[in-house]
């Protein structure tokens, strides 16, 4: 497979350099496994920073940020520059590794070739805020012959997608599945969420992603939902990837809140920083309407002995399409046992040896999301 998706690491371990879709193809295989087989299919990395228009004094009402979520804020800024300063000193290396790139939809111009066919199997549709997969007009049988059955078929065949090695899965929403995961999941010693929070650029949205919540009522319905306090070992993480609105963060961490009812207390948060393929923010870092990050608020059971280092945790990664997050797996190895069970709720994709549960938890498993690793090293 080659390179590790660990591009850097910061001799302290604050700051990693991580390639998302080697993370996601790494997390097919169990810990220590080598003969990664298949390659994600990927969009081109960001090579220049999304431009973010300034809306002119008076063209919009300003909202009032709590002084709480002002100070939190410069905290991140801070965290966040400081970490990218230090790896531009120190890191010489890519700033993303190769992609298998989606191609653009088939019939364009140059797609009349003898190639076309091929690539057509291949082909994905990448806009800024949505992923669409076309299927392949043949599916191919096990052995890499074409079904001649499965040919202008407007209903192909059923075709498994790929299911690592150890890893369960729900497939369903949280209250579907409830009562299957009470019954048959073991406890976890780390759990990852990645909620539907509400947004407006997602309520535009046509098709992809899960179904957001219409408001932070319903999005603390949702997560009240899981059973988080029951299935989390004693020593435990809970890791959920949050929006830089600040009522994300309160419904977990406000008194009576999501942490709270799951018996958790915060203990840390790391901090995603989208970079272009140079190693630029992707948005200025000071920009008043986007921010080039994402967090991870970290907990743990109250009173329990887990502890995470003393500083913030930056991860610099360039995005890929829409949705998909670096996996975790490997960031939390050293803080975990090395056998540590983890759960991952909301997921998109799987990983070997964890549970996941979602109603789009297979999403990026099927097979044409993915290529054979053979001359895509």
């Amino acid at each position: 497979m080659g390179r590790c998706c660990v591009l850097f690491e910061s001799p302290d371990k604050s700051a990693v350099v991580i390639d998302i879709p080697r993370s996601i193809e790494e997390a097919q295989v169990l810990p220590g496994q080598q003969g990664i087989e298949r390659r994600l299919v990927s969009c081109s990395p960001i090579g220049e920073q999304w431009a973010t228009p300034e809306p002119r004094n008076g063209d919009i009402q300003i909202t009032a940020t709590p002084p709480s979520a002002a100070i939190a804020e410069l905290m991140t800024l801070e965290t966040a520059r400081t970490a990218l300063d230090g790896v531009r000193s120190s890191h010489a290396g890519p700033w993303c590794l190769s992609r298998v790139l989606a191609r653009r939809q088939a019939g364009g111009v140059g797609d009349e070739n003898k190639d076309s066919s091929r690539k057509r199997k291949q082909t994905v549709l990448v806009g800024s805020d949505e992923e669409e997969v076309i299927p392949e007009p043949a599916r191919q049988r096990r052995h890499g012959q074409p079904d001649p059955h499965a040919v202008n078929n407007p209903s192909p065949p059923f075709v498994a997608p790929f299911i690592p090695e150890q890893s369960h899965y729900l497939l369903g929403s949280i209250a579907s599945q409830r009562e299957a995961f009470l019954r048959t999941a073991p406890q976890f010693d780390l759990i990852v969420l990645d909620p539907p929070w509400p947004s407006r650029s997602a309520k535009r949205k046509k098709r992809g992603g899960y179904s957001t919540a219409y408001g932070m009522r319903e999005a603390g319905e949702l997560l009240s939902q899981i059973p988080v306090a029951s299935h989390l070992k004693r020593d435990g993480l809970v890791a959920v990837w949050v929006t830089n609105k600040a009522a994300v963060t309160d419904i977990l961490t406000s008194p009576g809140g999501i942490f709270s009812q799951w018996g958790l207390e915060p203990v840390g948060e790391w901090i995603w920083l989208k970079i272009t393929a140079s190693g630029d923010p992707v948005v200025d870092m000071e920009s008043r309407w986007r921010k080039p990050w994402e967090r991870l608020l970290i907990a743990r059971k109250i009173g329990s002995s887990a502890r995470l280092s003393s500083h913030a945790k930056v991860i610099l990664a360039v995005p890929d399409v829409h949705s998909r997050k670096p996996s975790l797996r490997g960031l939390f190895k050293d803080i975990l046992p090395d056998d540590y069970v983890g759960l991952e709720v909301f997921a998109r994709n799987l990983t070997a040896g964890w549970w996941s549960w979602g109603d789009e938890v297979l999403r990026f498993q099927h097979r044409h999301h993915w290529v054979e690793s053979k001359g895509h090293e």
